[in-house]
């Protein structure tokens, strides 16, 4: 009997028991944040995203600097107001259950995705950072042939030396602003995630009232 008890209580694993995995979120909504230099396929992939998925949302900083005619107008002094008013279009969609909302920027830097990042953790959007698979996404000679603004070849070597590779939720949703003294705006869309509204463009009236998203 003695013997018995002891083989008995011998059998019990003293370990508490193993927990189960936890369990992967489950989303019905995405966001994409497309990455890439300029010239290197972005809005080639967010149209091919859109032909995948019909009911997408393309949203792009470089919309506010296309006037009525459809000339592309940059202004560096606008940057700041141009990304507010491209992240309001994008908390609108998602608050409106948008899915996909592609976010067609170049988007060197973490920082820059920040907004968006917070946008999709709030509404409980599935983040995927994707970048162009074309073979000439680095090669700066041909960049600076292929971009349709116009951006220099040694803006988009500064561009590429900035470049964050390996970027993840965690990374993004941790990274630092800079203080506006030390961005360095490296392209036409390069972000600034600022608190309020710049009040140096007239050139974009219709920009500034303008908040429904494109390709409806």
């Amino acid at each position: 009997m003695e013997g018995s008890l002891v083989r008995a209580f011998g059998a019990l694993s003293l370990q508490p028991p193993a927990r189960a995995p936890p369990r992967r979120r489950r989303f019905s909504k995405r966001l994409y944040l497309l990455r890439g230099l300029p010239g290197s396929g972005k809005t080639t992939r967010a149209r091919q995203l859109k032909r995948e998925f019909p009911g997408a949302v393309i949203l792009s900083t470089d919309d506010f600097f296309f006037t009525e005619d459809g000339t592309y107008v940059f202004r560096h002094d606008c940057l700041e107001e141009a990304h507010l008013w491209n992240q309001k279009r994008a908390h609108k969609a998602m608050k409106n259950g948008k899915s996909p909302v592609i976010i067609d920027n170049t988007n060197i830097h973490a920082w820059e995705m920040k907004p968006y990042v917070i946008m999709a953790r709030e509404n409980n959007y599935e983040v995927i950072f994707q970048e162009p698979d074309t073979h000439w996404k680095f090669n700066v000679r041909e960049l600076a042939r292929r971009n349709s603004h116009g951006v220099p070849r040694e803006k988009i070597q500064r561009m590429k030396d900035q470049y964050e590779h390996d970027i993840t939720f965690h990374i993004v949703l941790h990274s630092e602003t800079p203080s506006r003294d030390g961005r360095n705006s490296s392209g036409p869309n390069t972000a600034h995630n600022t608190v309020a509204y710049s009040t140096m463009c007239p050139t974009f009236p219709n920009r500034r009232m303008h908040n429904r998203y494109t390709n409806e």
